[in-house]
This record gives C-alpha cells, structure tokens and sequence, in this order.
C-alpha cells in the first residue's frame, strides 16, 4: 500500500517561507478557501513533483471577492505512476480515497501536485467542476523570463480552482466579456490574474455560492453540524471506539456488538448538534476577534490566519466538555453560558478582559488541537526536538483497548516518555474507564496510567511480569509530571501544548504585554515552548 508520509524536505521549507510570514490585521479577509496541498512523488518517497503555491499572486487575483486562500500543511503520497501521470485522474483519486490522503468532507479543496496529468506535462491542470478536487502540472522553470514564469504558475491555480468555485470558461459563459483579460480566459498571465482583471461581479457572485468558500469566523447549522462531527479524514476516532467508551461519550448504554455500537455513536454525535443563537454567534465572533488582533500583534501568525469553525452540542455529549474534530471547535450550550456570562454591549474594560482571557483562553486551547492536525509536523518537532518524546507505534492489548478512553484531541497514543535513568526503558500513557458499570461518568470514572514500555532489537513491547502487564499512575511519574507547568493534559503531548499556549495567552493578554517566562534553565520545557513557539507560529 502506498503510504502518506510527512516529510521535511525543500518543498516544506518553501512552503512555510510562503504561508507564514507577517500579515497585518486589516489584510486578512472575511472569507477563505481551505486548501490541502498534496505532493505525489516516487514509490519510495524521493522526487516529488514541482510545488509552487504562489500564494501572494493567488490571493491578489480573489481580492475583489474578499476571499484569502489557507493552505494547509503539504502531505506527501508515494505513487510513481500517479506522479508521472501513467494513471488516470480517476485512478488518482480511487487511491486516494483508500489510502486516506482526502481531507474534509467536501469543505477542504485536495490540491494534487504531479509531474503531467493523463501524459501530459505541465504546465497544466485540471479543477473538478463545483468539486473539491484539483491536479497541478507546473512543469519545468524553462522560461527564461521568471516574471512570466511565476505570474503563469499562480495563474494555473487560480484558474482551476475556479472551476472548483463553479466558473466556467469564458468561452462559455455569455456574463463574461470574451476580449478582457480574466482568470478564466485569454490573455498575458499577469494580466489575467490582475485584480483589475482577475474577476468580474457576476463571477464573484458565483464564488459566493460555492460550499468551498467558508466565513473566517464560521458557525455550522444543525445540518452542516450533523455531517462535519463525524468528520474522521484527519485521524481515526470512531471507527476507534470501543463499548464502554461510547457508552460513557453518549451516557447511554451501547450495543454489545462493535460494528452496531460505532453506528450508534455516530447517530447520537451527530443528534447533538445544535443551532448558535445570534448573541451566541456575537459573543463569539467578538472574542475571536480579540484574540486574533493579539495574535497578529505577537507574530503568531499559524493560529490568526486558521479559519474559527465552530459546531455547537448539547450538554450531554461527552460530558460538555469543549473538543474538536478536523478543523471544527466543538462546544457545548453550558460552556457558551458560563463563560459568556459577563457579555453585554455596554461591558466594562474589567468584563471585556474577564470575558476575552476566559473564552478566548478556551478557544485557543481548542484552535490548538486544529493545528495540531493541519501543520502536524510542526507539532512533532516540539515534542520530539524539545520535549524529548518518541514516537512510536505500540502493539494495543485487549486489556488497554477495552477499557480505553478515545481523547477526541488526542486520539493516537503515539508518543512515549524516555525513564531518565534506565536505558530502553519507556512508559506509555493512556486513559482508563475505571468502573465497570453500564454507563461510567465522563471524567470521575477516568484514570490516567503509565504503561511500561521496553526497547529491544528496535522494536518496542508493553512490558510485562508474570503476564501481568506492568504499570503505575501517571501521578507517580514525578520526574514527567513535575517538568511542566501545566497540571492537566498530561496524558498526551497535544494537550501539554494545547494548556500551555492557553497559560501564555491569558496571562500575556492580561498584562498586556509580553509575558515573563516562568523559568530560564536551558533545558526547561516551558522556555522551549516559547521559543517553538515564536519560530513555528509565526
């Protein structure tokens, strides 16, 4: 099976130069168009194809339609013959769909980078008509011209992903005059996507109508909702849960057989959502729109260009505790009342910072988990560089699996903890139902365990003695616990990361200015994230 892997690599690099530099408050539009960047490259992961995303020019040419485009962290996929265009698109996109390289559910723009498309080579293209799928041929920089050369490439993605909005040909379509330059017609490249040029009001119109294009702050309706909770194109979860797990999500008692229990959790998940209110939506979008001015204010860039997407649920799912799924921060009625309790159109400066540290300090702990999965890369250096973590797959046992706690934020257990003082010796940590009753409560019945991991011939086995399987409480991992400042999360390195940028930001945002690390010593974990953070968010 071909794989999708996350590599760092030129193309990375050149992406990050492109998608994260300094951008002020006033350019950030209203509406965007997520796009997840794919890059085939060879059956055993070298030569990928050319990725240009011309970013600058893209956005200049949808300027006049208020729209910004997002990009997504580039995944890369092995497949030869996908790559060199030996298969047809269909084919492509049949694998795809196998190998879970597809993100979204019809919300997200998948941007294939190949070397030719069906033979041909680049440059060229082709945009799935009101679809969600793109193929990019950018060809070799043989043009000796390199103005012309960038100007052609932006121009190919800003055409295709026009069809990808609705637009058809100018040929084709009588409300576009035929003799002007246009992103769908003829012309010099530069001219075509020229915002004078770029697109007229009837296209603008027509872009506005296309699904791909999402407000920058967005609140899903029940419809909307009831399809994006169950949303697993990122990371597995409830193809992942087990009876009693469900049983305590949902607080309702789940079939005994598996396959009918995971249904039934997607129907009761999806049965929870709800409808925003409009003061709901006013007191959101006014937070957000503190938070993001003073994320832009402190260059954390990563996290102010994420578009907010916001599901609402119930208060009996999953305990009301605030969660995500994909890109989409999932709240409950309770945690939107208590927490927008001080709002009101004549707030004091005291209410406003009360209001703004206490939910905005809550959406960005779940904007974090967003990113988490969208610039997954940049989240393993931390925890592998800084926090000294290892990833690594382990081989489940039916003991841990059956009693498991699926964290929504955090579904994959990943990453082990080194012992400082015993070589090859490592602990694991999951989260445990302790009860065994029929419906266990959401978080009181929950426990927090480190699993013995050993290392041998390089490959790593859950520890056992007497075929008992060896562990102990998180609690009494004091050597792990007691090297961050952060009490809560300590089960998995997003949560770490997720509390912590939390802690910065209400305490930054109250003084008002840059916040004072807790602590110097070179190798301080809190110290490291704040210098992760001001070269990886920027």
């Amino acid at each position: 099976m071909k794989k999708l892997i996350y590599v760092r690599k030129f193309l990375y690099i050149l992406f990050v130069t492109l998608s994260c530099s300094p951008i002020k408050g006033d350019n950030l539009k209203p509406n965007v168009i997520i796009i997840q960047p794919i890059v085939i490259q060879s059956d055993i992961g070298e030569e990928p194809a050319k990725m240009n995303l011309s970013e600058e020019l893209v956005n200049k040419a949808y300027s006049k339609a208020n729209i910004d485009f997002h990009y997504l962290e580039p995944l890369f996929y092995n497949n030869t013959k996908a790559r060199d265009g030996e298969i047809n698109l269909d084919s492509i996109v049949k694998l795809s769909k196998r190998d879970n390289i597809l993100k979204g559910q019809n919300d997200i723009i998948n941007m294939f980078f190949v070397n030719a498309i069906d033979g041909h080579q680049g440059p060229t293209g082709r945009g799935m008509m009101n679809g969600n799928i793109v193929f990019i041929a950018l060809g070799d920089e043989n043009n000796t011209n390199a103005e012309k050369q960038t100007s052609m490439e932006a121009f190919v993605i800003a055409h295709e992903v026009g069809h990808n909005l609705g637009l058809k040909h100018v040929v084709d379509d009588d409300n576009i005059i035929d003799s002007l330059p246009n992103i769908q017609g003829d012309g010099e490249f530069k001219d075509r996507i020229d915002p004078k040029n770029s697109l007229n009001p009837y296209q603008i119109n027509e872009i506005y109508k296309s699904p791909l294009v999402h407000s920058r702050i967005n609140f899903l309706d029940k419809e909307q909702a009831s399809i994006a909770i169950l949303d697993e194109s990122f990371e597995p979860y409830f193809s992942k849960l087990q009876r009693k797990e469900i049983s305590t999500f949902v607080q309702e008692k789940a079939p005994k057989n598996i396959d009918s229990a995971r249904a039934f959790a997607r129907m009761k998940f999806s049965s929870a959502v709800m409808e925003f209110s409009s003061r709901e939506k006013d007191i959101l979008s006014f937070v957000v729109k503190k938070t993001n001015s003073w994320l832009l204010e402190n260059e954390i860039n990563l996290m102010a260009n994420q578009p907010w997407r916001f599901i609402k649920i119930q208060n009996w799912l999953c305990g009301g505790f605030a969660h995500t799924r994909g890109t989409y921060i999932i709240l409950s009625q309770s945690y939107l009342d208590r927490l927008s309790a001080d709002w009101s159109d004549n707030m004091s400066d005291k209410s406003e910072l009360k209001l703004v540290t206490s939910l905005g300090g809550l959406l960005v702990h779940e904007q974090m988990h967003s990113l988490q999965r969208t610039f997954k890369s940049r989240f393993d250096k931390l925890y592998s560089e800084n926090w000294n973590f290892i990833k690594q797959q382990i081989k489940d046992d039916q003991d841990i699996i059956k009693d498991q706690v699926s964290n929504p934020d955090a579904p994959i257990a990943e990453w082990l903890i080194p012992d400082p003082k015993i070589q090859d010796k490592f602990y694991w940590i999951r989260t445990l139902i302790t009860k065994n009753v029929e419906v266990p409560k959401m978080g009181k019945d929950f426990v927090d365990v480190a699993f013995e991991v050993t290392k041998k011939n390089e490959k790593y086995f859950i520890a056992k003695s007497n075929n008992s399987i060896k562990s102990k409480p998180l609690s009494e991992l004091d050597f792990y616990t007691n090297s961050f400042p952060v009490k809560r999360g300590l089960d998995h390195p997003n949560e770490i990361s997720a509390y912590m940028f939390s802690d910065y930001f209400r305490k930054s945002y109250n003084l008002k200015s840059n916040f004072v690390e807790k602590a110097t010593l070179p190798g301080n974990n809190y110290r490291l994230f704040l210098n992760w953070i001001k070269k990886e968010m920027k």
